[in-house]
């Protein structure tokens, strides 16, 4: 892919409060995802508790494809933000490479979040906020 730079998943139906971000699959950009993530939390009403939640499930997910894909691959990140809800999508620009999750991910994600879905080169999230009001965003 030498001159073209790989953007998030935008094929899914977008919502107006959809955030999509491409970022190396390397340690060092994990926190980049953290921030971003929690900060959209904190926007939607996410208590500490879940933000760290939050925080831990992607990180755990970004960990498995930063050490088990290739050094010049991408995450592609998208965050909606539902009405209630925090939706974190992350998948690979490399379509070829198969990520798995090992028992301890897995049960990590099983405990801190309130849906997930892991497929071959994609996975996804929720977080609910026990003190969100479904509504607007930013209402």
């Amino acid at each position: 892919m030498v001159g073209q730079t790989p953007t998030a998943d935008t094929s899914q139906t977008s919502t107006p409060d959809r955030i999509d971000v491409a970022v190396p699959l390397r340690a060092e950009f994990a926190s980049t995802l953290r921030t971003l993530a929690a900060s959209v939390g904190a926007d939607a009403g996410l208590s500490v508790d879940e933000l760290d939640d939050l925080r831990l499930a992607l990180s755990e997910i970004f960990s498995v494809l930063a050490h088990s894909g290739p050094a010049d691959g991408r995450a592609l990140v998208s965050i909606d933000l539902v009405p209630g809800e925090v939706i974190v999508s992350v998948r690979s620009d490399q379509d070829d490479v198969v990520y798995e999750l090992d028992e301890l991910a897995s049960s990590i994600l099983r405990s801190v979040t309130d849906s997930n879905e892991v497929g071959p080169n994609a996975f996804t999230f929720s977080k609910r906020g026990i003190d969100i009001v479904p509504g607007p965003a930013g209402s």
